[in-house]
């Protein structure tokens, strides 16, 4: 059988393949802790991955709205620990306003929260994400990466944690990840 033959009964057998190569990219096997870099800020934080949540989060206090020609962004004060130094900083971050979320909880009313887009370093990839504007003040982790997120860029290994460093130094390009 020659090859045209060969990805021609592919095609029959399996329809959805030919637009399948072009779609998956591989996925890092990472645990259910990892450390990353906001891109711009020379900190290592800890960061949980959870499946659980659909929307990433991260620690914001300050929220304040504002226009850059003409487009609606939000900048907010983000305190963690660099990992490395062990230090707590306190950085004053600003993203585009993406969108509001809805957060229903459970027994309390619903709030919205605002969406920003902003740049991560995890592993060795810079990838544009949402993640909605939280006080994470009372959780373990200042950043939280939720499964719109994580179903495009890795699996979890949840018995595993700092399966990988953020290392993204040089001309790292960066891929949009947004939902």
């Amino acid at each position: 059988m020659k090859l045209p033959a060969i990805a021609g009964l592919l095609i029959l057998l399996f329809p959805g393949w030919p637009a399948m190569a072009d779609v998956r990219a591989p996925k890092v096997i990472l645990g259910w802790l990892e450390t990353t870099e906001l891109v711009g800020a020379d900190m290592r934080i800890k960061t949980k991955l959870d499946v659980g949540a659909k929307t990433s989060s991260i620690q914001a206090t300050n929220i304040e709205r504002f226009e850059r020609d003409g487009d609606p962004w939000v900048k907010f004060d983000f305190t963690d620990e660099d990992v490395d130094t062990e230090k707590e900083q306190t950085l004053r971050l600003e993203g585009p306003l993406v969108r509001e979320v809805v957060i229903k909880r459970h027994g309390a009313k619903s709030i919205t929260r605002p969406v920003v887009a902003l740049e991560l370093c995890l592993f060795h990839q810079i990838y544009r994400a949402e993640f909605s504007l939280a006080d994470r003040g009372k959780f373990n982790y200042s950043i939280l990466l939720g499964r719109s997120f994580l179903s495009k860029v890795a699996v979890i290994d949840p018995s595993e944690t700092f399966l990988s460093r953020p290392a993204c130094e040089g001309h790292t390009p960066v891929l949009d990840i947004l939902e």
